[in-house]
């Protein structure tokens, strides 16, 4: 006797489109639930009401759908994640999808992104867990978690356009604003940015607070101070030596992650010149244990433990049928006041 599996693949569905069909709960076409239903009664399937059973009931388990465990985010995230769902005797298992490891960061778009994605969200369905938290490893719309998809799902670090899917995510522009407030208030007006990379969400929003803030403070804003890094180290320190070769005046430099801010203090010490004494230093994300850079580095640290741990909230406030206010909320960050900007 064919299985719940057979029947999917020979319908060119997915084994929960198969599975909502026979429970009548599913939105998809009568030309497909017609085909679905004509294949279960051309191979005498018949439901497995024991299994049904067991999906009725309740395992306390959510499935954690990770982009990367090694992205820098991520850990941190996972933490806040399984702290709440352990106080509330729910237990976690984890699908790492490996995909920076596996396509460094050519793979959104990628078919394979997809396929994977709907596989793991089966996976979970097989094992009965109560709900899904994907985890993202950068702010994005995710678009590859099927529509058809009846397991109640949260998004955490990202956010989904097309289907309204609860999400947790960093307010990265008002975090931009406080930052670029508190070099304005220490005196510097001409401000140069090593931001992340083009098109990328967490780079549009901080950029958006930059600018705005300047604006607010009557400061015009110049692109020539602007170069775009990619993350790295070393895309800090090959931005500053591009922002150099500018010949603009500034007096700071707010680094849009603390990995760039440390290329950039590698940088200004190979031109003789000092961090927080020659030339301020702002950086964003915390990333690094008070020790590591000299002067200690003044920048935001990004709340992923709470990210996390809202997410979780969530996931068990859907599972519980409890609406949401708001379905993208976003958690602040906190200034974190170092020694690399002085008086401008």
């Amino acid at each position: 006797m064919k299985t719940l599996k057979d029947i999917a693949n020979e319908c060119s569905v997915s084994i929960a489109t198969v599975s909502n069909i026979l429970n009548n709960k599913s939105n998809v076409s009568k030309e497909t639930k017609d085909r679905v239903l004509k294949v279960i009664k051309e191979s005498g399937y018949k439901p497995n009401y024991m299994a049904r059973g067991l999906r009725a009931t309740k395992t306390n388990t959510i499935g954690l759908l990770i982009d990367d465990l090694t992205q820098f985010s991520t850990p941190m995230l996972v933490d806040g994640i399984m702290a709440y769902l352990e106080a509330n005797n729910y237990k976690s298992v984890i699908e790492n999808l490996r995909f920076f490891s596996k396509w460094k960061d050519k793979w959104e778009g990628n078919p394979a992104y997809n396929n994977a994605v709907a596989s793991s969200i089966q996976q979970f369905d097989a094992i009965k867990v109560d709900g899904i938290i994907y985890v993202a490893s950068h702010c994005r719309n995710i678009d590859s978690i099927p529509k058809n998809n009846d397991i109640p799902t949260a998004i955490c670090y990202a956010f989904s356009k097309e289907n309204p899917i609860p999400s947790v995510m960093i307010n990265d522009e008002k975090a931009a604003c406080e930052m670029t407030e508190y070099l304005i208030k220490k005196g510097h007006s001409n401000i140069a940015v090593i931001s992340g990379s083009k098109d990328n969400i967490h780079t549009e929003k901080r950029l958006l607070g930059f600018k705005n803030t300047l604006s607010k403070n009557n400061i015009t804003f110049n692109s020539k101070l602007i170069c775009y890094g990619d993350w790295s180290f070393d895309g800090g320190y090959n931005a500053c030596k591009e922002l150099f070769k500018t010949n603009q005046k500034f007096t700071a430099i707010f680094c849009f992650n603390d990995l760039m801010a440390a290329g950039v203090y590698k940088y200004l010490r190979e031109i003789n010149l000092e961090p927080g004494e020659d030339i301020s230093v702002a950086g964003f994300d915390n990333r690094f244990e008070e020790s590591f850079l000299r002067p200690k580095l003044t920048t935001m640290q990004i709340p992923l433990f709470n990210i996390g741990k809202k997410s979780a909230e969530i996931i068990l406030n859907k599972i519980q049928q409890q609406d949401l206010d708001n379905n993208e909320l976003y958690i602040d960050c906190t200034f974190i006041e170092g020694e690399s900007v002085k008086g401008g």
